[in-house]
């Protein structure tokens, strides 16, 4: 059973202006967020951190943050898959291109539930979203009307409580071997001849000499 759909006021003209401001601003707390809590808030390593960043890092520093700690991504995943599905169902009256976008974005989810639960045996996580949706059929019109209107800030409020709090960085763990010993590290950034590097113990931002460095092996479990 489907619910009726429920009918949101018409934004005005200014509307796409004022959402793409509001999306550069949360694109950059974004980054800064994930820079300061990966830096375990401390400013100087922050600072170091943020100059290995690029402009093609965007994707990945945002999808990374997603998939670094398996707790983080599956309540995400059993609670934004249900919303968003929820969501396609009760806006049809939207343009096309806006619902041809949610319903990307479910199929996304769904791929993405599928292969968390089989890589970490997580049944529950799909079993919890399926609950989540059947809650969402039956609850009362006055939440439903607020997650529908506040539906976009409320995803955006999400991922800015996701950046500040984790503070796995967003590339794969290492366990690299140089001159004085081995140890686990974050690479950042790779650069001809040196590493810049994140010590997985204290976050301590180092720089390795490439000629140090004599093997490096990617850690599946991190």
């Amino acid at each position: 059973m489907v619910p009726p759909a429920i009918v949101l006021p018409v934004s005005n003209e200014h509307a796409p202006t004022h959402a793409g401001s509001a999306l550069t601003v949360a694109a950059v707390l974004f980054v800064l967020l994930r820079l300061l809590a990966v830096a375990h808030y401390d400013w100087h390593v922050a600072f170091a951190l943020l100059h290995t960043l690029e402009l093609d890092d965007a994707p990945g520093l945002f999808l990374g943050t997603f998939m670094a700690d398996s707790r983080i991504s599956s309540a995400l995943l059993m609670i934004l898959t249900p919303l968003t599905l929820f969501f396609y169902f009760n806006t049809r009256n939207d343009p096309g291109r806006a619902r041809a976008g949610t319903l990307l974005a479910l199929v996304v989810l769904l791929a993405m539930i599928v292969s968390h639960t089989l890589t970490y045996h997580r049944w529950w996580v799909p079993v919890g979203a399926i609950g989540l949706g059947a809650v969402l059929l039956f609850v009362k019109r006055a939440p439903v009307r607020f997650v529908l209107r506040w539906f976009t800030w409320l995803i955006a409020g999400a991922a800015l409580v996701v950046a500040a709090v984790v503070a796995t960085p967003w590339v794969p763990l290492e366990r690299i071997e140089i001159s004085d010993g081995t140890g686990e590290y974050y690479v950042m950034e790779t650069s001809p001849g040196f590493l810049k590097v994140l010590d997985a113990r204290d976050h301590e931002f180092r720089i390795l000499r490439a000629e140090d460095v004599r093997s490096r092996t990617e850690l599946a479990d991190h």
